[in-house]
This record gives C-alpha cells, structure tokens and sequence, in this order.
C-alpha cells in the first residue's frame, strides 16, 4: 500500500477545485466513520489527520508559508471560529 504522501508530485486531476473538496469531504467523512467503527478516538483521528496534512502542506509548500499559514490559523482558533455551541445545562 502506498503512502497519500506519495503522490504530492502527480499532475492536478481534472475535477474542478470545488469537486475536489466536496469529493474529499465525503471521503473524509467515510474515514472518520470507518475510525469510530473501529473504536478509534476522534481526538486520535484528529491528531494524526493533522500531522499527515502538515506533511503534504509543508512538502507543497515549504516550511516558512506552512509555518505562517498555521500562525494565521492559531489566530483564528483562537477568535473562536472553531468553537462549537455547546448543549445548555439542564
């Protein structure tokens, strides 16, 4: 089996960009699920969706524009865009 990283080099597929992400959105969603039915943790998912996606960026684009795009996102975190509401107490 080849690792996802393998393929950073390929040509772009001929899907358009917005195929693309509702494509990988799916899948991804697939993935989680298939996780959970496993009994792996979301935060375990999370974490290591996270660093293989660091991987790719910083090989696609280098370490100083991943390392500023992850200070953009760290200010965006924490302004709350993240946050999801939280069920009222009873």
């Amino acid at each position: 089996m080849q690792s996802a990283l393998a393929h950073i080099e390929q040509a772009p597929s001929v899907m358009t960009d917005e195929a693309q992400r509702l494509l990988c959105f799916e899948l991804f969603n697939r993935f989680w699920d298939d996780c959970h039915q496993r009994g792996i943790a979301f935060d375990t998912v999370g974490t290591m969706s996270i660093s293989a996606a660091l991987f790719a960026i910083v090989a696609g684009h280098g370490v100083k524009n991943t390392a500023d795009f992850l200070d953009d996102l760290a200010a965006i975190v924490r302004s709350g865009e993240f946050d999801l509401p939280r069920p009222a107490a009873h």
